[in-house]
């Protein structure tokens, strides 16, 4: 096999461990990833704009790529799960906000603490110098990536 070959084979055989691992030390209790994320969104939309009473579902589902019937169905959940809260624009009825109850903040504080753990705990085991270097690579696979899916 030539070098090349054995490179391209090694690199896709570390990218798939990480797909196939489970998650099982970041718990993310009653939650699937993507309504995590759709949280940490809102949180971070709400924080750049702080005057509003909330956030736009349409924002939320451009931030995430996602068309808006699965936005909806998405933010449905989190609602029936009391993590948000949905508030009607005054103006205007057809706008619709989303906002964090005391239940979703709470949750992604316990959360933030959870990742920092973790991540303190990779950093520890990895060492300061290589997780600098690995940082550094996958930002660096990042640009990559995106620059030749632009082409």
């Amino acid at each position: 096999m030539s070098e090349s070959k054995q490179i391209n084979r090694e690199f896709f055989e570390a990218i798939a461990k990480f797909k196939r691992r489970p998650h099982k030390n970041i718990k993310i209790q009653n939650l699937y990833a993507g309504e995590y994320m759709a949280l940490r969104t809102i949180e971070k939309l709400k924080m750049i704009n702080e005057d509003s009473i909330g956030v736009k579902t349409s924002d939320i589902g451009n931030c995430l790529c996602m068309k808006k019937p699965a936005t909806s169905k998405m933010l449905n959940n989190l609602e029936d799960k009391g993590y948000i809260k949905r508030l009607s624009d005054k103006k205007d009825r057809r706008v619709t906000y989303v906002d964090l109850t005391q239940e979703g903040e709470n949750l992604l504080k316990e959360q933030h603490q959870q990742m920092i753990d973790f991540t303190n705990r990779v950093v520890d085991e990895m060492g300061e110098e290589d997780t600098k270097t690995l940082t550094d690579l996958l930002n660096k696979l990042f640009d990559i990536i995106d620059h030749l899916s632009e082409n």
